[in-house]
Order: structure tokens, then C-alpha cells, then sequence
């Protein structure tokens, strides 16, 4: 919901990005890679507890992931295979995200499941149903923006929960439009 009402306001933002980086003639895929291995230290700090840098590297994930789509766009260079790898990609980080709070918070291993089982029912449903990536309260962009801000608060079990919910009610509105569709 978010991400679809803001999404290109924020794309003309960072245009001057996009141009420089299209410039040094960088593509999406080299940016979605550069996120991809951003996990390593994101999972690492997760697992420490260094909830500040967490969140930072939360947001900078999150910011590349926005970043690689503006230039594909600006660029004229998007592909099915870039599509994919950028879905991909979403997906290994949030994994990495949920999996780290498992491992570095022992208490929170079952929110974090039912947040990244959520979360991925929500992206699978949008997966096959073309048009509803910003479809629901819930959307990836969302997601992340609550847990980022649970993390620099300190209170990642209330995020988990919020992006449950959040994820819950996208697969439920998601699955009831998919099934009204036919």
C-alpha cells in the first residue's frame, strides 16, 4: 500500500542516483548483488544484538532494493531474469533478517517463524498473481520499515508481531482477490 502510493515520487527522489550509477554503467543486477551481500554483515549484527546497526543495514537493504527497481526503469534495462533475481534476492534477505533474530534472540524463534512464513505466503500469492506486489496493509516495504524501526527501538518481539499481522491480513486480502478473480 505504501510502497505503491509512494513508489514513484521516491524513484524521481533518487533519479540523480540512478543517473550516475546508469552513467558509471552499472545495471540493477550488479545493484540487487550489491544488497544480496549486504546479509553477511546484516545477519552477523543481527545475530550480535547490535540493534542500531541492524536497522541501518535494514533501511541501506532496503534502499538498494529501491534503488536497483529506479534503475531498471530509468535505464530501460529491466529484464524477466532481473525481475526474478530482485524477487530472489527480497527473499534472502528477509530470511537472513528473520533467521538472525532466531538465532540472536532465542525467545523470539516462533515470532520470527510466523513473521517469515507470513512474509512469504504474502510475496508467493503476489508472485502468481501478477498486479499485486503493492497489494494489502503489508507489503514488503512496510515490513521492513517496521521492523527497522523495531530495531532501533529495542523492541523487535512488538515488530514481529506487527509484521505478522501486517503480513497476515496480505495473504488473507491477497488470497480473497485472487479467489474473486477466478
Amino acid at each position: 500500500m505504501l510502497a505503491g502510493k509512494f513508489r514513484d515520487r521516491f524513484h524521481q527522489a533518487i533519479f540523480p542516483i540512478t543517473a550516475s550509477l546508469g552513467r558509471l554503467g552499472l545495471t540493477p543486477n550488479v545493484i540487487t548483488t550489491s544488497g544480496l551481500i549486504l546479509t553477511v554483515p546484516l545477519g552477523y549484527s543481527i545475530i550480535k544484538c547490535h540493534l542500531i546497526l541492524s536497522a541501518l543495514l535494514i533501511a541501506l537493504c532496503g534502499f538498494i532494493d529501491t534503488l536497483d527497481g529506479a534503475l531498471a526503469e530509468k535505464t530501460n534495462s529491466g529484464s524477466e531474469f532481473g525481475k526474478f533475481y530482485d524477487a530472489f534476492c527480497d527473499r534472502v534477505v528477509e530470511a537472513v533478517i528473520y533467521l538472525s533474530i532466531a538465532v540472536g534472540f532465542p525467545d523470539l524463534v516462533y515470532p520470527a517463524i510466523l513473521a517469515l512464513t507470513l512474509s512469504y505466503l504474502a510475496s508467493y500469492i503476489a508472485a502468481w498473481q501478477r498486479g499485486m506486489k503493492y497489494v494489502g496493509v503489508g507489503s514488503r516495504a512496510e515490513r521492513m520499515i517496521v521492523l527497522i524501526i523495531a530495531f532501533f527501538l529495542g523492541e523487535i518481539f512488538y515488530g514481529l508481531i506487527i509484521v505478522s499481522v501486517l503480513a497476515g491480513f496480505t495473504v488473507v486480502h491477497r488470497f480473497y482477490l485472487s479467489l474473486k478473480e477466478g
